[in-house]
């Protein structure tokens, strides 16, 4: 999934400041069809190119497990099981369907992972010229109804043919969060990344509360709606401002209610799930920490 920049990061400019102490490093790339930015701080700038080059390395690794766009990621391979056996699936999959499952739960649908059907329909795998017609919207909204994800273990079952599994809505964040872990792993303690949007922390530059973050106004460009400081934890965007990609699994229409959202929570994956389920909704659930929404 695309998205456009909803984010600032207002760092790179202290960073002489900041060197005095540790040394910083970031870097800028691709990864899940989207510009991703990396900015850490490090004991040296090797440790700390090596750390974004892992980092970005996870976010890759996440992204041809879990996307629906390359045909042999672990969701794909699931998605052509439906109706079948179980699958047995890895550590990645069996998480993220977890976590989905969920947020589906304490949002009342309001998030839904088996929204692919939905996805189709509007002409978002496969560009359309026409919008779907009522029957066919009806019978994607049946098939996003009534699908069930069964996990025991590490297998995973789709019972029913129809359903299918679009996880755009929490991979960008699960894959944050995992990446992240490799960052600790490595022993940085002040990190950020940005997934176009979608964005984590590790604790705080040197003798700051936090990273500072603007949120942008949708009608202002170049302007924000807010500024936040983000210490050890995630904020996520969501909108139909560009593309209307994000649906609501009820009506089976783009999702209209606000014009976007953004929420920070404890992780990446929360925040995800979250900035969708009320940009679909209206509504603020549980896990959230804070909201904007415009």
């Amino acid at each position: 999934m695309q998205r456009r920049e909803f984010v600032g990061v207002l760092a790179a400019g202290l960073a002489p400041v900041w060197a005095r102490r540790e040394q910083f490093v970031e870097r800028w790339s691709w990864v899940m069809g989207q510009p991703v930015h990396v900015m850490l701080f490090a004991a040296s700038e090797q440790q700390g190119l090596d750390a974004c080059a892992a980092a970005l390395a996870e976010l890759r690794r996440v992204e041809g497990r879990l996307s629906v766009f390359e045909d042999t990621s672990d969701v794909c391979e699931l998605n052509r099981h439906a109706g079948r056996g179980p699958m047995r699936v890895d550590e990645d999959l069996r998480a993220i369907l977890e976590r989905a499952g969920a947020y589906r739960h304490v949002t009342a649908g309001a998030f839904d992972v088996a929204v692919e059907p939905l996805m189709r329909a509007w002409g978002f795998r496969d560009p359309r010229p026409t919008p779907p017609g009522v029957a066919e919207v009806a019978e994607a909204r049946e098939a996003v109804a009534t699908a069930v994800v069964r996990l025991d273990g590490n297998a995973a079952r789709l019972p029913h043919a129809h359903t299918q599994l679009d996880l755009g809505g929490i991979g960008v964040g699960y894959g944050i969060d995992r990446a992240l872990a490799v960052l600790r792993g490595r022993g940085i303690g002040r990190a950020f990344i940005d997934v176009s949007g979608d964005c984590a922390a590790i604790g705080a530059p040197p003798g700051e509360t936090g990273w500072l973050v603007e949120i942008a106004d949708p009608d202002r460009p170049g302007a924000a709606i807010a500024s936040i400081r983000l210490r050890d934890a995630a904020l996520a965007t969501s909108a139909n401002t560009v593309h209307p990609h994000v649906m609501n699994p009820r009506t089976g229409m783009p999702a209209d209610r606000l014009r976007q959202v953004s929420v920070v929570a404890a992780d990446a994956i929360a925040a995800d799930a979250l900035s969708t389920a009320m940009f679909v909704s209206g509504r603020r659930f549980p896990g959230a920490l804070r909201a904007y929404s415009v």
